[in-house]
């Protein structure tokens, strides 16, 4: 039953071949921008997992999606995302 279809045989091939093109570096935040993250990221990681799974088991229903992306943007995911963005631009430069 392990990889009964050609597709998951396909994309074996694939990730092996290219993984590295999807792989994130080793970046590092600053001290205050590590601290930040991990304050923004504790909340959306709690948020993630409990909206996913009531998704997933139809306790909420999916159009609420568009609240939940609300949410996060709430919990300062753009943010989170420019903290990465900035530490591997850093990475990028050396």
């Amino acid at each position: 039953q392990y990889l009964a279809l050609p597709e998951q045989r396909e994309a074996i091939e694939v990730w092996q071949s290219d993984m590295d093109k999807y792989v994130l570096p080793p970046i590092t935040a600053t001290p205050q921008e590590s601290s930040e993250l991990a304050s923004i990221m504790t909340d959306v990681k709690t948020l993630v997992d409990e909206t996913s799974l009531k998704m997933i088991l139809g306790v909420e229903p999916i159009e609420a999606f568009d609240q939940y992306v609300e949410k996060l943007k709430s919990l300062k995911i753009d943010r989170a995302i420019q903290i990465e963005q900035a530490a591997l631009d850093r990475y990028n430069k050396r």
